[in-house]
């Protein structure tokens, strides 16, 4: 079930490493290792792009500071997801700041680097517009679901959304998102204010679509959260 979330998420595409092998490893000879502890800072929103990053192993997080202060979940993102790739094409600065929720181990690769190796194997250019394609769908489902679906249908989206990078699949078939994640980041993920989102996981977690085991969430059951944030 967690493959099907993934897809409607717009999550189940691969990255920059879903090309061939002789690709990948001249992709490798490119790049340079890079290791984060959970918590370090990869970039900061506002920082000058010099490159994309593809997770190898972890899990990072995309967020902004709002005019509040408060920091904003944006993504969640596991092994294989491209970072950096919008700096590639514009020459803008970093959008959001990438932190690490785990430790991870990620490739860099410098933006001359990414050109003249995508110049000697065109598919580079094609998986990498097919990557912008599927955030770009993504970026439109949430804005129709701002005005098509309800509270707890965009929360349900949340939910999805982190199940999307942090979702472990159980023998049961229920997911559990293995980090500890607050209704302020939901919220944020949803567009709807922190008491709107606790009341709409309250009526997850009574009908049962939801549960907790301790201090982490668990999808209890996946397709009717699916069926819910399906637009």
């Amino acid at each position: 079930m967690l493959k099907e979330i993934r897809k409607e998420m717009h999550g189940g595409g691969g990255a920059l490493l879903d090309i061939p092998w002789h690709v990948r490893k001249a992709f490798r000879n490119f790049a340079h290792p890079i290791s984060l502890r959970a918590r370090d800072i990869l970039f900061h929103a506002g920082d000058a792009g010099d490159g994309c990053y593809i997770v190898r192993r972890g899990v990072v997080k995309a967020s902004v500071i709002a005019k509040d202060g408060q920091e904003r979940l944006l993504a969640v993102l596991g092994p294989g997801a491209l970072i950096g790739e919008l700096a590639l094409i514009d020459d803008e600065p970093r959008s959001a700041t990438i932190s690490a929720m785990r430790d991870c181990r990620l490739l860099h690769l410098p933006k001359s680097s990414f050109f003249r190796l995508a110049d000697e194997h065109p598919m580079v250019y094609r998986q990498a517009l097919r990557i912008l394609a599927q955030r770009l769908r993504g970026t439109n489902d949430t804005v129709v679901a701002l005005g098509t679906i309800t509270v707890a249908g965009r929360v349900a989206r949340a939910f999805a959304a982190l199940a999307n990078g942090l979702g472990d699949e159980l023998p049961n078939g229920s997911i559990l998102l293995n980090h500890k994640i607050s209704q302020t980041d939901i919220a944020g993920m949803a567009g709807v204010a922190r008491e709107n989102a606790s009341r709409a996981i309250n009526e997850l977690i009574r009908e049962g679509i939801i549960s907790r085991d301790k201090s982490l969430y668990v999808i209890a059951n996946p397709e009717e959260l699916l069926d819910m944030a399906t637009i």
